[in-house]
């Protein structure tokens, strides 16, 4: 029996392009960030071009991805096409910009795109799976990460709701409660920071002031590039919304001065905490969808989340809706898809997710 479930696997036969493809799932295994970077947009470019010589599989066609890639090019140029002299990341120049931004979105809607329309079968990506979570278990060993196991458990639980095994979910949720309690300690420790974090990156999609200490600049805000600037400069009409286009348009990549970390607000804690003496300053950032929503905007995020309401449909109540339900997830409680080795993995195995469900669904 389960001899004949791993030959089905691998029928039909994968393709060339199939084997190609599921290579990115060995992104962790790369040294460096900066190489993994370089991996994730030069190595799609060569999977773009093997498409060239192929014929589509499968139709595949998405408003919001479209929608959401013009969008992010409006935004590098009203951001980054000619840096600010005043922005902390002047000495950074276009490309550096472009690989934290535009490049990223962009090629990450390409590899989507192009797997799902022409991958033959992409089953067998899933025994590779293992190889992939390298990056994972290590934040989970050395960091003591618990949002992949609970993402997990929860995906679990409501997949077995939606198939209805409601003699499952009782034991199931008991099992996920009776972990939670025993942990409660270590996931409240964990989780502390979270609310804060989220609360000021939820405002930093509307409102993206320049914050000082009495020497340093703790955070830039938003910066337009020299030539949105002087075009607004010039309507006075413009000026009096331009607080309202920081809201529209977002931050910008790389506009802070650390990507990866939000100076949380002190002072708003300490007033909605009756004052108490809260100290907290740069805050890793955890969650992906609001510190996609802060690069890119309340518009960007809409997208984002119009492109996952589509792959949930897509996907359909399959076993493998709990794979897509889990790294949707962790996204929410980790910043994961803004780093270049843990986002390709959960970029692979997504589109892998889309292309087998439809292939079911056309066969």
């Amino acid at each position: 029996m389960l001899l004949q479930y791993f030959k089905s696997i691998f029928i039909p036969r994968p393709s060339l392009f199939d084997l190609c493809l599921s290579l990115f799932i060995f992104i962790p295994w790369i040294k460096g960030d900066t190489a993994r970077s370089d991996f994730l947009v030069f190595y799609i470019i060569f999977l773009l071009a093997l498409t060239f010589m192929m014929r589509p599989k499968r139709e595949y066609k998405s408003f919001p991805l479209s929608l959401l890639t013009i969008w992010a090019i409006l935004g590098l140029f009203i951001h980054s096409y000619d840096i600010s002299f005043k922005s902390l990341t002047y000495n950074w120049k276009i490309y550096s910009l472009m690989m934290e931004g535009l490049l990223y979105v962009l090629f990450g809607i390409i590899f989507i795109r192009i797997a799902v329309k022409y991958s033959t079968n992409l089953k067998f990506v899933f025994l590779l799976a293992p190889f992939a979570i390298k990056p994972f278990l290590t934040g989970w060993f050395y960091f003591g990460k618990s949002t992949y196991i609970m993402a997990f458990g929860l995906s679990v639980i409501i997949y077995l709701f939606l198939t209805r095994k409601f003699k499952l979910v009782i034991p199931t949720s008991l099992l996920g409660i009776g972990i939670i309690i025993h942990k409660w300690a270590w996931l409240s420790m964990k989780f502390r920071c979270r609310p804060y974090v989220w609360y000021q990156l939820f405002l930093n999609m509307f409102y993206h002031p320049q914050r000082r200490d009495a020497l340093n600049i703790l955070d830039p805000g938003i910066q337009f590039s020299p030539f949105v600037e002087k075009y607004i400069s010039q309507h006075q009409w413009i000026l009096q919304i331009k607080p309202w286009l920081q809201s529209i348009f977002g931050s910008g990549f790389s506009q802070y001065l650390n990507k990866d970390y939000t100076w949380v607000d002190t002072t708003i804690w300490n007033k909605l905490l009756n004052n108490t003496n809260y100290t907290f300053g740069w805050v890793h950032n955890q969650n992906d969808y609001l510190n996609f929503g802060q690069c890119l905007g309340p518009i960007g995020l809409g997208l984002l989340i119009w492109f996952i309401v589509q792959s949930l449909k897509e996907i359909g109540i399959r076993p493998m809706l709990i794979l897509f339900m889990t790294i949707l997830l962790i996204c929410f409680g980790q910043l994961t898809m803004f780093d270049p080795g843990r986002g390709g993995v959960c970029l692979i195995l997504s589109a892998v997710c889309i292309a087998v469900a439809k292939t079911e669904r056309e066969a």
